[in-house]
């Protein structure tokens, strides 16, 4: 069995670790994974046509596409990646599901908002960046000297800033919950400093969890919640989900599930 793990140039730099891991258990199981970098000009070979599957993790939507399009199985599939990558995508499927988040709305250069503070969001962000709490104003028109409208949203803030929870889900198990706290950012983000501890995911959120991944048929992501009005709701979805919280905190072993659970899906 063949498959490409495919990751962008500074995502391989920064999870050089987790790459060696999965690429080890791989071959344990008989796979042989290849690291692949999208700036590798790998379409101009046909190599990728003799591969069984596509682990794709880097923010790319168009990759899961196009490997879906030649039957090749990708992980985590189009529809996930395109969703889960754009907050106003990911906004307009928890409303038709009757899932609870902070009130969004998609800006323009002609938006004026009528409340502050309020969160500006890229639609396409990652890991907290062009992620800004805007107070006033001034600082919404100074920002928009550097951005373009079109391409973020606007959010209430919720009551419990600098607080969220992130649900590990693979394919239909959550694995785990990890809450992330930050005294100092309105940002959780443990990338951005944030403290990590173990929590315990409610009813209400394993319905939310239920409902996204049956919905996207999800393989591997992580499913960030906020507190508001003392209840939680859903933040984002993350597609390309980081396993460092999972190793610090627990002792679930992210790419050994991962992969035995990608040989178990191949083998069907």
């Amino acid at each position: 069995m063949n498959g490409w793990l495919i990751y962008d140039e500074i995502g391989a730099n920064r999870n050089r670790w987790f790459i060696d891991r999965l690429i080890m258990l791989a071959k344990q199981k008989g796979i042989n994974l290849k690291l692949i970098l999208t700036a590798d000009n790998w379409k101009n070979n046909d190599e990728f046509t003799k591969i069984d599957f596509a682990i794709v993790r880097t923010i790319d939507p168009s990759i899961n596409r196009f490997f879906e399009d030649l039957g090749i199985r990708t992980f985590n599939n189009y529809v996930t990646s395109s969703v889960a990558n754009d907050k106003w995508k990911t906004f307009q499927v928890a409303k038709g599901l009757s899932i609870p988040t902070m009130d969004t709305v998609l800006i323009s250069e002609k938006f004026k908002p009528s409340v502050y503070p309020f969160v500006l969001k890229s639609r396409n962000g990652h890991g907290g960046s062009e992620v800004y709490l805007i107070n006033d104003e001034f600082e919404y028109r100074k920002r928009l000297q550097n951005i373009n409208p079109q391409n973020y949203i606007a959010q209430k803030v919720s009551d419990k800033i600098g607080f969220d929870m992130r649900v590990y889900v693979l394919k239909n198990e959550i694995l785990a919950a990890i809450l992330r706290h930050s005294s100092t950012d309105f940002r959780s983000n443990y990338s951005l400093g944030g403290e990590v501890s173990v929590a315990q995911v409610d009813n209400a959120q394993t319905q939310i969890v239920q409902k996204i991944v049956s919905t996207l048929n999800c393989d591997f992501v992580g499913i960030d919640f906020i507190m508001n009005d003392e209840t939680w709701v859903l933040n984002e979805i993350e597609d390309v989900v980081g396993t460092r919280m999972l190793y610090k905190c627990t002792d679930i072993d992210a790419g050994q599930l991962y992969i035995d659970y990608i040989y178990d899906e191949m083998r069907k």
